[in-house]
């Protein structure tokens, strides 16, 4: 090793798309181990106050019938990624794993401008000893974060050491060291934001979820969703096909690793997705949003506190996903008196102003996770047929308001979303910022017929305040496909949906064929301009949406069209659980060509003055990667669309109630 080689350049500093053999075990492979697991398969719970539906009828002598995939006893620090702070140009937050259920002896983090060498040991910070996962309380210092899974019984550990007062536009070196007598330590390199008007590059995609066993850390496939597509993803953030650079971050729009897909062997998959990713989140920040996906099955009451009649793991089934990711802090406060931070957040880079959300919180589809037949887990803990969870209205209530939306009311109004419209009105407000991108996870407009549909819940409650905003561009995953739509603002008033299994709204019955009112978004014509020298799509006229969700889990293409008109008609879930009518998907403008998976490019130019940034999104397609097989990276992109403003908020001509 050089002088100016550290141990991360050895690590993470190969070829991100050439497997790294030390992960890849000689294990026999073994499939998707999740009992009776289903996914939205029962009626949603609503309300602050539910934790659960059945009793806890376990005890530790009991067998378990659903056995968990081992973690390492190693002390090895592991699986590095890094997460802007609340400021992106002078903090980033640093985090890393032990292997498995042994804690690091004496963890530290060194970091410098300059590599860290023998010479050059940078400022050293030291992590506290370990402490469970708290809600209660907010991590603004450095952490040492336990966690007890609620199926398997492991405590996995994870550290944080937020880097503030860090020089904008500035590259830093680090390595962590677990701090053992014969230390092994391991690192990387990042680059902070720069300060105002600037050019940059992120990227995106959802649903990416964990490689097959050739590729990953366990050696095994542990979940129905793992794919080795997931890997070369991943890679081709660091070598992105148009021969760029890569991004500064990436935003990662839910379902990130499918844990709960195998309950009692969530640990592992969570191990295997951070050893994955960490080829590129040690290097720069992954800035993820909550999925459906990271809801498990666990021990304890949906605030996180200990239950033996609910089955959440940890806050909101969050637990694994709050302590392995310390983000921005929102200073929410819930109805529990759980803080929210990481459950949803807000940063802006340069002109552009980020929003993260968890749409699970005001999705009508199912997102609950579900047992359907009891099964026993090497805890000891029995989770009962039938039980149920689900995340609706976890924040608050929401009620109805004027023209068909749903607005925060009632004794506990819903706080994401009265957060939302304080975060928009900021954004909008501030001289400094040109374009508000929102990412999240399931999808308000969507024809995938083949996937889960469009969600009438999210239109009712945030679509209005997107409209209100001028929200420019939104990003989800949910559906394994890509897909863009024309710009939207506002709704057609009417029914332009017909339904199609009969189902009761308050006090409306609807029958198989009658017309329904599913908020359809309102095709704005004409949306384009010229910004900054560049013809673009004018987002000042109408927002924008993009399904990336082709991260690597199993592709969910495919199309049906209206017979009597000839377009891509939608399956609209319209009532809590109820995937009841469909619409003439007037709104969607490209789909992908076929095998669905692939990352996103946006560029940002910020022009020469305010008001004139523009970012240009680029679909690259990366057909799937079967086990074992080589990856066909294509180096043109499927889509690319240049966005921009014609318009400051408030003066553009697209405004629609």
């Amino acid at each position: 090793m050089t002088d100016h080689e550290t141990p991360a350049d050895q690590h993470f500093g190969a070829d991100p798309n050439v497997p790294d053999h030390e992960h890849t075990r000689a294990i026999t492979r073994r499939g998707f181990l999740g009992g009776s697991l289903a996914i939205g398969a029962a009626i949603a719970v609503g309300g602050l106050a539910e934790d659960g539906l059945t009793a806890q009828s376990a005890n530790a002598a009991t067998a378990s019938t659903v056995p968990s995939v081992p973690l390492p006893t190693t002390i090895v620090p592991e699986q590095l990624r890094l997460a802007f702070g609340a400021n992106p140009a002078t903090e980033v937050t640093v985090s890393f794993s032990a292997p498995g259920t042994v804690p690091l002896p004496a963890p530290t983090l060194a970091y410098s401008k300059h590599p860290i060498t023998r010479e050059n040991r940078g400022t050293i910070v030291k992590l506290p000893k370990p402490t469970p996962l708290n809600a209660k309380s907010v991590r603004t210092g450095p952490a040492a974060t336990s966690f007890t899974d609620g199926t398997s019984g492991f405590t996995t550990y994870n550290y944080h050491v937020p880097l503030k007062d860090l020089e904008p536009g500035t590259s830093y070196y680090y390595e962590v060291s677990n701090g053992a007598e014969q230390a092994s330590v391991a690192g990387a390199s990042f680059t902070t934001a720069r300060e105002g008007r600037f050019p940059y590059r992120f990227t995106s995609f959802g649903d990416l979820g964990t490689p097959d066993g050739d590729l990953s850390a366990s050696g095994q496939s542990l979940t129905a969703e793992a794919s080795d597509t997931s890997y070369y993803t991943v890679g081709a953030i660091e070598k992105p096909g148009d021969g760029g650079p890569a991004p500064l971050f990436h935003l990662l729009n839910g379902d990130l690793c499918y844990a709960n897909l195998a309950p009692g062997t969530a640990p592992a998959v969570w191990r295997d997705f951070g050893v994955n990713v960490a080829r590129s989140a040690a290097h720069r920040p992954w800035m993820p949003a909550l999925g459906n996906h990271e809801i498990e099955l666990g021990a304890t009451a949906r605030d996180g506190s200990k239950s033996t009649t609910a089955f959440w793991n940890g806050p909101y089934g969050h637990g694994h996903y709050l302590s392995r990711f310390v983000l921005p802090d929102n200073g929410v406060v819930n109805y529990d008196r759980n803080h929210l931070q990481g459950n949803f957040y807000a940063f802006q880079v340069g002109t552009v102003y980020f929003i993260s959300l968890d749409a699970d919180d005001v999705t009508y589809q199912g997102n609950q996770i579900s047992e359907t037949a009891t099964n026993t887990y090497d805890s000891g803990l029995t989770i009962p047929a039938g039980t149920v969870n689900s995340s609706y209205e976890y924040t608050g209530t929401l009620v109805a308001g004027s023209n068909d939306a749903l607005v925060p009311g009632g004794r506990t109004p819903n706080k994401q979303t009265l957060w939302l419209e304080e975060e928009l009105r900021r954004a909008r407000s501030d001289e400094s910022v040109d374009l508000v991108v929102v990412f999240m996870h399931q999808c308000p407009l969507s024809a995938n017929t083949a996937g889960n549909g469009t969600d009438l819940g999210i239109r009712k409650t945030w679509l209005p305040l997107f409209d209100e905003y001028e929200v420019d561009l939104v990003l989800s995953g949910h559906e394994h496909v890509f897909e863009r739509s024309f710009p939207v603002r506002g709704y057609d008033h009417g029914e332009y949906g017909t339904v199609t299994t009969a189902f009761t709204e308050g006090r409306n019955d609807y029958a198989v064929g009658d017309a329904f009112n599913t908020r359809r978004p309102a095709v704005v014509k004409n949306a384009t301009a010229t910004v900054d020298g560049k013809h673009v799509v004018d987002t000042s006229r109408g927002t924008v949406y993009y399904i990336l969700g082709g991260g690597g889990a199993l592709s969910t293409y495919g199309y049906t069209t209206d017979p009597a008109t000839g377009i891509r008609q939608a399956n609209i879930w319209s009532t809590i659980n109820g995937r009841d009518a469909v619409e003439d998907a007037t709104w969607s403008d490209t789909v992908d060509s076929g095998d669905a998976h692939g990352y996103a490019v946006f560029d940002v130019d910020p022009g020469r003055r305010h008001g004139e940034t523009t970012i240009t999104v680029k679909w690259f397609q990366l057909p799937t990667v079967a086990e074992g097989a080589a990856p066909a990276f294509d180096p043109t992109p499927y889509s690319s669309v240049t966005y921009g403003r014609s318009e400051g908020w408030g003066r553009g001509p697209g405004r629609r109630a």
